[in-house]
């Protein structure tokens, strides 16, 4: 019986082929790719699809025994894989989704909540679900944010601020959403279940950039700016720039409070993940060791 994994190349789905493959023989375990590689070093089976192809994916699924799927590519094909793990029978499918749909300012967090609630009110009678959200995810030097921050403090010695840094997150370390992502495909016990998969503490902007900047050991001057400006700013910039650095929606989400309890995964699953303190540490020294910074 087969596993089958979506968005294996990424930052997140390389680390769960990586900890699959401490438990799984390679051949069984199929990829998705969108595009032809012949390098594969993993040894896994890797199948040239798209999943905007329904009958592409379908006729994987004809061609291939799958008991379950990981699912780490985008939500948006959330539906499609559910509908037919429930057609062919498959035994567990593992949706990562986003924190992100509880946004009052991302533009995706609409569809994203409405593709949510599609599936928590259907019936699946034939296969078996488990969300994880994550929110912000850091850890190495391919997460989407973080890398980015430090890679900034330690190259200037000047950084602004927008609004008074006090908005508070919670970002998970991607090693340990890959960990809860293996523990959720190999727990039997649950049946069409959600979690937010958030980090072990809540930090606000500010202590972020302080841990990161005395973790470097640099000292940086933070530069205060109304949000009301910083706003202004970005609309009068982009209307030049195609892609400016900082989005306007950017701006606005770095004022909202981005906390989630993960305390049914902690129940559940047994999810215990390290403070923001621990991880970043581990974050700008492990920049360091690969030449990031």
């Amino acid at each position: 019986m087969m596993i089958l994994i979506t968005g294996w190349t990424g930052n997140t789905g390389s680390l769960v082929l990586k900890k699959l493959l401490e438990q799984y023989n390679p051949q069984e375990i199929i990829g998705i790719t969108r595009k032809q590689n012949n390098s594969n070093p993993e040894g896994i089976i890797v199948e040239k699809s798209s999943l905007e192809n329904k009958e592409d994916i379908e006729n994987l699924f004809k061609k291939h025994k799958i008991k379950t799927i990981i699912h780490i590519a985008n939500i948006r094909y959330s539906p499609l894989i559910l509908e037919l793990a429930n057609k062919y029978r498959i035994h567990k499918v593992i949706l990562i989704h986003t924190t992100g749909i509880y946004s009052k300012y991302r533009a995706y967090s609409k569809l994203y909540h409405e593709i949510e609630n599609d599936i928590l009110s259907n019936q699946y009678p034939y296969t078996n679900y488990i969300i994880l959200r994550p929110t912000m995810i850091y850890g190495n030097e391919r997460d989407h944010n973080m890398h980015k921050l430090i890679k900034f403090l330690n190259k200037y010695p000047v950084f602004p601020v927008f609004g008074n840094g006090k908005a508070l997150m919670q970002p998970v370390h991607v090693e340990d959403l890959a960990n809860i992502i293996i523990k959720a495909h190999n727990e039997d016990n649950l049946k069409n279940k959600d979690y937010d998969i958030s980090g072990g503490s809540v930090v606000s902007y500010k202590e972020v950039l302080e841990l990161i900047t005395k973790e470097l050991g640099k000292k940086v001057y933070f530069v205060h700016i109304p949000i009301k400006l910083a706003i202004f700013g970005s609309k009068f910039i982009s209307k030049f720039i195609a892609k400016p650095i900082v989005s306007i929606e950017q701006v606005k989400r770095l004022q909202e409070d981005k906390i989630y309890s993960h305390e049914k995964a902690k129940v559940d699953l047994g999810y215990t993940p390290r403070t923001f303190a621990i991880g970043i540490v581990e974050e700008v020294r492990l920049l360091k060791e690969k030449g990031v910074i």
